[in-house]
C-alpha cells in the first residue's frame, strides 16, 4: 500500500496502539477547541452547560458502576458455594 511507505508498519502493536490513542486523544483536544471557539452561547452559559453534562455523566457512570459492582457481588458468593 502506498501510505507503508510513510508509516511503514511496526513489528511492536503497543507502538501501533499508542499511536492510535495519541492520534484519539489529540482529535478529541481539537474537536473540543473548535467547540468552544464557534459555540454559540456566552462563556458563562456554555461553562454552566458543560458543567451540568460532566454532572449527569458522572452519575450515569456511577450508577454503572454500582450496577455492576451489585452484580459481582451476588455471583461471587453463588460461586464460592460451588466450589
Amino acid at each position: 500500500m502506498f501510505y507503508e511507505k510513510i508509516y511503514p508498519r511496526n513489528n511492536h502493536s503497543t507502538d501501533g496502539m499508542t499511536c492510535l490513542l495519541a492520534g484519539f486523544v489529540a482529535g478529541v483536544a481539537v474537536g473540543a477547541a473548535v467547540g468552544v471557539l464557534l459555540a454559540p452561547n456566552k462563556g458563562e452559559d456554555t461553562r454552566r452547560l458543560i458543567k451540568d453534562q460532566a454532572e449527569e455523566t458522572r452519575d450515569q457512570v456511577v450508577k454503572a458502576v454500582n450496577g455492576v459492582t451489585a452484580r459481582f457481588e451476588k455471583k461471587a458468593p453463588q460461586e464460592e458455594e460451588a466450589a
